[in-house]
């Protein structure tokens, strides 16, 4: 990223995923900043300002209110999804920029009110961090699907799992906090990574189960078809299926299928993108790996916030649609 001077942020929330925003302004080398970090619990809060040189708050509130003081360009959000309405509000009426961590809220009628207040500060720009959209890979595909080279898609394939024991007993399986499990978790990537490549996705049917009694679904399939589609070269009301799972084996894959072959990537191959034709030869084509894809997205942020064009950075509208996505497929688990 080139820029006149350094973008700088503050994190409000410095749990595991605060961790990988960190990393990612480290990565541009200088033109983004974390110079402040918010979170109630202080060994989480110190442990990313003593990364960082930081200035530590224990709530939002006393971030936000240090804006100005601090040179704040944006802040990122990364908190627990229950928690972020407020959080968002009070951003957007100090004016500050925000780079809200996906899912938008843990209830769908929370992510409306979101999106109804990024709509009320339209000067103020607002995105949810949907960071796959910024896999070099995913751009590739894209590029792919509207250059013809698939002929007409036909499918969309993707599969978020791996066996995470560890939320069993953490807020990411609490719906109070949550809103849900492994499809609100891993598969509203899922939902925006269709919506993205291929267009918003309108829910068929979905089964869920729950290895873990009185927490929220550990894996979830779900069926979509895009009516409306957002690229030349595919066919309306083309098919997704969308897998996503918290105990189970670890696959990380993305397919689109057209009629003349597919587009295959295994983020466990992260160098690799697979085009196989009809008869099933494969050609593999070297690529950027999916790990930069947080500093891709963080670029974007500071470049949005400054006046600079958002690129492909996820909407309000657009967490919206998940959240739409992920509410409908928790109501209609016997569909299919």
């Amino acid at each position: 990223m080139v820029a006149t001077s350094t973008f700088r942020i503050g994190i409000i929330g410095a749990g595991g995923i605060a961790g990988a925003h960190v990393a990612s302004a480290t990565e541009t080398g200088g033109a983004v900043e974390v110079v402040a970090v918010a979170d109630p619990v202080e060994a989480s809060r110190e442990k990313l300002a003593s990364q960082t040189g930081a200035e530590g708050f224990q709530d939002a509130g006393a971030l936000i209110d240090r804006a100005k003081d601090l040179g704040l360009g944006g802040v990122v959000v990364c908190t627990p999804p229950s928690a972020r309405l407020d959080i968002v509000e009070r951003a957007l009426k100090a004016g500050l920029p925000v780079l809200c961590e996906k899912p938008l809220a843990h209830t769908l009628a929370d992510a409306k009110r979101v999106a109804e207040l990024g709509a009320a500060h339209p000067k103020t720009p607002a995105f949810v961090a949907y960071c796959h959209r910024f896999a070099p890979a995913v751009t590739e595909m894209a590029r792919q699907i509207e250059s013809g080279r698939l002929g007409t898609v036909t499918r969309f394939e993707n599969v978020f799992a791996c066996d995470l024991p560890g939320h069993k007993d953490k807020w990411f399986s609490d719906l109070t906090l949550a809103g849900g499990g492994a499809f609100i978790d891993m598969g509203s990537h899922s939902v925006d990574l269709l919506a993205f490549l291929l267009g918003r996705g309108e829910i068929v049917g979905a089964v869920t189960d729950r290895a873990w009694p009185g927490r929220a679904e550990t894996s979830a399939t779900v069926l979509l078809k895009v009516p409306s589609p957002v690229r030349p070269n595919i066919r309306k009301g083309v098919a997704a299926v969308i897998e996503s799972g918290w105990a189970e084996s670890s696959r990380f894959t993305l397919t689109v299928v057209g009629t003349n072959g597919l587009l295959h990537y295994d983020y466990e191959k992260p160098t690799e993108l697979v085009f196989k034709d009809l008869v099933g030869q494969a050609e593999v084509s070297p690529i950027e790996t999916h790990g930069v894809r947080f500093r891709l997205q963080l670029e974007a942020f500071a470049r949005a916030a400054m006046g600079g064009e958002p690129g492909c950075l996820s909407t309000f509208a657009d967490g919206v649609h998940a959240a739409e996505v992920v509410d409908r497929a928790g109501g209609s688990s016997n569909l299919l």
